[in-house]
């Protein structure tokens, strides 16, 4: 008889919860790492099954301790258990994301209680990892998870030496914090300069070896895959098994943020038998297949071919793909997914001196010269307290300076966008969480939105041209542009569909990038997590701009607006999550086939061509 805790450590140190908004657009409190204590010992996964004294590994003092309750299993019983365990927890197949110290501590728990850890445990650092930030950091959690000390030794007799790493710093260094800090910032500047390029990493499979563990996953994701299977003893198991791992790999990069996962019960390791006894498996390899926690089909043997049809059609069943997934859309799928920014730097002295010559407050021009240019040209730290300066300083000027004045304040935020703290600070303000947002974004889009409904074509050039080209520059960095259009202010789409008419070619140029930024969205989130967003919201705003994208197209004489303008189209219908409801009977109404075959023969480049007739045939 021996109590059973769950220890809990965060190897952020809290730097998860308190920036994980800013850089992700989600809250997450932190990145765990577990271990479980029971017969005086603390036993954890990560270079092989490890074990130490009770707080005294390298993670230092745990953040909670949760009472598992008490097991009636001898510790000679649980020493055996831990032994069946070290061929499947080895140190090569440890895996950050999908077999790590959380699916260890998850097996060993079942094991001894019959109880299930949290889910809000389970679940991390797989929703951290998952966006483009959490993967550039990835190597240095991955390094925390692996580290060991002096302290911990090998839970079992037989274990393989574990590799050596470096002993941590001790409990209460700032170096993990440091070195985290630091990567954090070096991601944010790769984000800004690379728009999120990175796939989410998702191992293919999870190797479970307890009831209770078995049961949450089956409980907790929408679907399952389970391969039944005795490899040491079952030819046919191990002819599989790489054809199963691959079919794994394919489908979990596209299917994983939705909930989809690949699981392999070994039947002589663990609970492995008494898992597989209660769906009646008789035979191996055996493959289950669960729905919503229920089992929808089964297949038995080692057939290839029918092993990946039976995945296919599952899936399909499970998450009807959007019909233009199905049509070969080469034009459009050769559209890079860059997001275009504005990224020219002005002379800073004549910028600011126009402030001057218009009258403006020589105390908020002074501010901006003084506090906010020198961080712009890299000679000054960010802070918030400039970065609050700088806000209030534009507040004032927006509101004392006429619309056309404004201009150099606003280039001012153009160029500020290019840095990811700037980018990052306004994500966190605009973030629904943010009670109080220091942000003088609001305040731009409204003075925008209202000249030019006063002013329409007669919007002074230069004003306007800054505006979208600010907007451009909101749009590309994925957190910020995930936290504007989730639910875009109404301004923001004024200001977009009314300068995609504007009479200056330049203007629309301007306009239709940001439209392109706009439609190009869905699909960086859906490349950087494996699913694009499918909100009430975004359909709403999709079906604004490609009516108003068509009527821009219809008018336009330039070839190379209109190339933007069919690239932010068909990205837009491309995966909008509304298309059947609204966007297609949208296109039906508005006669979108004719006015873009109408358009083809007045164009000379052939690529423009070849996305215009792709989208009007395949589309539309």
């Amino acid at each position: 008889m021996s109590k059973v805790e769950l220890y809990v450590y965060d190897l952020s140190r809290g730097m998860a919860k308190s920036m994980s908004l800013m850089l992700t657009g989600k809250q997450i409190d932190g990145i765990w790492h577990t271990s479980v204590v029971a017969y005086g010992r603390e036993v954890f996964f990560g270079q092989g099954i490890m074990e130490a004294k009770p707080g005294a590994t390298h993670h230092g003092a745990p953040l909670y301790k949760i009472d598992m309750g008490e097991t009636s299993i001898d510790e000679e019983t649980f020493q055996e258990y831990l032994t069946s365990l070290q061929e499947l927890y080895t140190p090569a197949a440890y895996h950050l994301i999908e077999f790590n110290c959380n699916h260890f501590t998850a097996d060993v728990v079942g094991f001894l209680t019959g109880r299930e850890i949290p889910n809000w445990i389970s679940g991390l650092p797989a929703e951290f990892l998952s966006t483009p930030f959490g993967q550039a950091m990835r190597p240095q959690i991955d390094a925390m998870f692996r580290r060991t000390s002096p302290n911990e030794h090998s839970a079992t007799a037989n274990a393989p030496a574990a590799a050596a790493f470096p002993t941590p710093p001790p409990s209460g260094s700032s170096t993990p914090g440091g070195a985290l800090l630091n990567s954090v910032v070096g991601a944010a500047t790769a984000q800004a300069g690379t728009s999120s390029q990175s796939q989410a990493e998702v191992s293919p499979l999870a190797l479970v070896s307890s009831t209770a563990n078995f049961t949450s996953i089956i409980r907790d994701h929408p679907a399952v895959v389970v391969n039944f299977t005795n490899t040491p003893t079952c030819p046919p198991c191990r002819t599989i098994k790489p054809v199963y791992e691959a079919i794994a790999a394919e489908h979990a990069s596209a299917y994983g943020a939705r909930g989809v996962r690949f699981v392999e019960v070994e039947l002589g390791i663990g609970e492995g038998r008494d898992i597989a006894s209660q769906f009646g498996v008789s035979a191996t390899p055996t493959f289950i297949f669960f729905r919503n926690g229920k089992k929808v089909d089964e297949m038995k043997g080692a057939d290839k071919r029918g092993l990946e049809a039976r995945v296919e059609a599952f899936l399909e069943e499970t998450w009807p793909r959007h019909s233009h997934r199905k049509v070969y859309l080469a034009a459009c799928e050769a559209i890079p997914l860059k997001a275009i920014t504005s990224s020219n730097i002005p002379a800073y002295p004549a910028l600011v001196g126009k402030l001057e010559t218009f009258g403006a407050s020589k105390e908020h021009v002074a501010l901006l010269k003084d506090r906010v240019v020198p961080v712009l040209e890299g000679k000054a730290e960010l802070s918030e307290s400039v970065m609050q300066t700088w806000v209030e300083a534009t507040e004032a000027l927006l509101g004392n300076l006429k619309p056309e004045q404004t201009f150099p304040v606003i280039d001012l935020w153009r160029v500020g966008l290019l840095q990811p703290r700037v980018s990052s600070f306004l994500a966190t303000q605009l973030s629904p969480t943010t009670s109080h947002p220091i942000t003088p974004l609001p305040s731009i889009l409204s003075l925008g939105a209202t000249t030019l409904s006063s002013q329409s074509t007669s919007t002074p050039k230069p004003f306007l041209l800054t505006l979208l080209r600010l907007l451009t520059n909101v749009l590309a960095p994925l957190p910020l542009a995930n936290v504007v259009l989730s639910t875009p202010p109404p301004e923001l789409l004024t200001i977009v569909v009314d300068s995609l008419l504007h009479p200056d070619v330049g203007v629309r140029s301007a306009a239709a990038g940001v439209a392109l930024n706009m439609a190009m969205w869905r699909h960086r989130v859906a490349k950087s997590l494996g699913s694009a967003p499918e909100d009430a919201d975004s359909e709403e705003w999709s079906t604004e701009i490609v009516s108003a994208v068509l009527e821009a197209i219809a008018r336009e004489d330039d070839e190379d607006v209109a190339h933007r303008l069919l690239a932010a189209l068909g990205l837009t219908i491309w995966l909008s999550p509304g298309y059947t409801d609204s966007v297609q009977p949208l296109l039906e109404v508005l006669s979108a086939k004719s006015t873009i075959e109408g358009k083809i023969k007045g164009w000379k480049k052939a690529e423009v061509k070849k996305l215009a007739i792709e989208i009007a045939s395949k589309m539309c």
